[in-house]
């Protein structure tokens, strides 16, 4: 009976990992910016690949200028790339590249020199060189909705913060903290209305712009939100706060390399607080995860607990990597610790024990699990192939009980 249920509630559980493979193929075609006076760019730079069947793709460079051409991007096609000038050093440059199959093509860009008068740079600001605009009034409304908010009454803060900007709409500290205080009561939309707002007044608000990429990854918009850091990140790579965002849109993005590295410069460097170090090793497993490379991720995880031993994320994931790796007990361990530590916000340890139990074949103890799952996750989106597998669990073990 054991074989009969086993095959099927497998293929289930693999479909319902969150490890993502990767395809293994040769080499990928390159193109290689070059600045107008044949140096490598000493930055990142964004670019357009505008494909023939019409799609467009933004894309950034590494910090040397060049791009690889993986995966779906990697194709029989022809692509038109369009470097939009800096209004200081390069014109706005385009080429074409045409991929054909079986072969590797490398594509070399030289920006085109700049020939106009050069802009003013597009720097970041500090919200406190804007105060000496502040009506008092507004200043006053905006003390008091602090006070309000230290004192644990969000709902009256936000009040507060919308009189104060009725006052004086400009107020950009007073937009940000509404936006802030909004994300942290995950009121996601009105997060990310007022943060724009903000931005739309000043375009160098660092804070702003930075609040809103942890908006949108929130809300699983990993595109805008990688555009938008990876933006600040060219401006002022070391903005505190700022790297594990942008590693998370970018891993979001399924840039898994720039995140890799940015992670790994940024936990180099030294200079994150404890917490953000915690959350550094943690995305950075994720990173390798999505690789299938879980020993490096299972020693990310390690120093992420080590850390923090609560930190009940990294033992869900240190528990999905062991189990990846078949190292049931360890697993066991490691997913129990993370749904002691998290209850119900860790449902998913419960899904991946009932896969570990259905891996040693306890069935018993895998439909406990299975339908713990269901109790902490009432919306994930696979009930239905969790029930599904729960009642060939149950149909079998009514024919033939098995003792755990």
């Amino acid at each position: 009976m054991r074989d009969r249920i086993l095959p099927a509630t497998w293929a289930l559980l693999i479909s319902l990992t969150f490890f993502v493979g990767v395809i293994r193929a040769q080499a990928p075609s390159a193109v290689q910016i070059f600045m107008p006076n044949g140096d490598r760019p000493a930055r990142e730079l964004r670019f357009t690949l505008t494909r023939d069947d019409g799609r467009v793709e933004t894309v950034f460079t590494d910090s040397k200028g060049k791009f690889q051409l993986t995966g779906d991007l990697n194709r029989d096609r022809e692509y038109e790339i369009t470097i939009d000038g800096d209004g200081r050093t390069f014109e706005t440059t385009s080429a074409r590249l045409r991929l054909l199959r079986a072969s590797v093509t490398y594509l070399p860009v030289f920006l085109r020199p700049y020939k106009g008068q050069p802009r003013p740079s597009n720097g970041v600001i500090d919200v406190a060189a804007l105060e000496a605009d502040v009506p008092p009034e507004a200043r006053s409304r905006y003390i008091g909705a602090m006070k309000l908010l230290g004192e644990g009454q969000a709902g009256a803060a936000i009040f507060a913060l919308k009189a104060t900007i009725e006052v004086y709409p400009r107020y950009l500290r007073a937009l940000n903290d509404l936006g802030v205080l909004y994300l942290k009561l995950n009121q996601l939309e009105e997060a990310a209305d007022v943060l724009r707002k903000a931005i739309k007044i000043n375009k160098r608000f660092q804070f702003a712009r930075l609040n809103l990429g942890v908006v949108l990854n929130r809300q699983g918009k990993s595109a805008e939100a990688t555009e938008i850091l990876f933006s600040l990140y060219k401006e002022t790579p070391t903005l505190p706060g700022l790297s594990v965002p942008l590693a998370e849109a970018l891993i979001g993005s399924g840039r898994l390399a720039d995140a890799k590295r940015i992670l790994r410069e940024t936990i180099a460097g030294g200079k994150l607080e404890e917490t953000h170090q915690v959350e550094a090793h943690y995305k950075l497993a994720v990173a390798l995860s999505c690789e299938e490379n879980y020993g490096e991720a299972i020693g990310e995880l390690q120093k992420a607990i080590t850390l923090d031993p609560n930190a009940a994320n990294a033992h869900l994931l240190l528990g999905g990597a062991y189990l990846q790796l078949r190292r049931y007990a360890e697993a066991e361990s490691e997913l129990l610790r993370a749904y002691k530590l998290g209850g119900a916000e860790m449902g998913n340890a419960q899904l991946f024990l009932g896969r570990l139990y259905v891996d040693q074949q306890k069935f018993e103890l895998a439909q406990r699990a299975f339908e713990q799952y269901l109790k902490d996750v009432p919306g994930a989106p696979n009930i239905a192939q969790v029930q599904g597998a729960l009642e060939r669990i149950k149909a079998a073990l009514a024919k033939d009980p098995i003792k755990n």
